[in-house]
């Protein structure tokens, strides 16, 4: 692990249902998207399943999110909520179908949760701080990833994000940062603790990709925007076997 400085896209999205609320619990459902709009047509410009925007002190518990046709859950400047019980299942190869994704959040608790996608099952976007994350099943999918960051300007720092209690089982990735190599704006990437991290059948078990480039060829810059300085960055008891050469280090037990 390692303190950066990094930038991100500024965020996008285009959501099927956006929910905004000062207090609110959504009950058990499993949702059709097809209902809302949805087409699997290849021509249609799906959007996303479910999207938090603005939301404070609010909860969803034992929701499943079945074959979305892009992302599943988007949470926008959302603050102290709290996400259990959800499942949330898509095919191996359905491209951009991230879990759960998030940026200029705080204080959001993710718990007791199943996710098996074609993409990310969690995406911490900038901005995002003070992030719990426990007993998850990953699988398949991308893992859990910090990132992209590093593409624009005026993106926030990352930081006190942990991570405990999680299977990946048959992704592509486990624990992962993505960072463009090049900076616009400083950021600070801190305090990430990963405890209690069991890989099964893992491609890169702990990826730390800091020539981010999604399609290529990208220009290759000198960093700009690095902050000398540390991170307190925690990585115990992470179970697993790496396949091919791992750089930087893993710390697999």
């Amino acid at each position: 692990m390692t303190c950066i400085a990094f930038v991100l896209k500024a965020l996008c999205l285009s959501l099927l249902l956006i929910v905004v609320a000062s207090r609110s619990t959504i009950r058990p459902k499993v949702f059709n998207v097809q209902r809302h709009g949805s087409k699997p047509d290849g021509k249609t410009d799906n959007t996303n399943t479910i999207g938090f925007a603005f939301v404070n002190n609010s909860n969803i518990k034992d929701i499943t999110s079945l074959n979305s046709k892009m992302g599943h859950f988007n949470f926008f400047f959302v603050h102290h909520f709290n996400i259990t019980g959800v499942t949330i299942t898509a095919p191996s190869d359905s491209p951009n179908t991230d879990g759960i994704k998030m940026g200029s959040c705080s204080n959001i608790q993710i718990s007791n949760t199943n996710i098996g996608t074609g993409d990310d099952c969690i995406v911490i976007l900038s901005g995002t701080t003070k992030l719990n994350i426990s007993n998850i099943n990953c699988g398949p999918g991308h893992g859990i990833s910090v990132g992209s960051l590093g593409k624009n300007k005026d993106e926030k720092d990352v930081k006190d994000l942990f991570v405990r209690d999680v299977i990946f089982n048959g992704t592509s990735d486990g624990i992962r940062i993505k960072t463009w190599e090049s900076s616009a704006s400083k950021i600070l990437v801190s305090n990430f603790v990963y405890e209690n991290i069991q890989m099964i059948d893992v491609g890169k078990p702990i990826n730390i990709d800091q020539k981010y480039c999604p399609h290529p060829p990208c220009e290759h810059e000198r960093k700009n925007g690095l902050e000398d300085g540390s991170s307190i960055t925690v990585c115990e008891n992470v179970d697993g076997f790496a396949r091919g050469k791992m750089f930087p280090q893993h710390c697999l037990n």
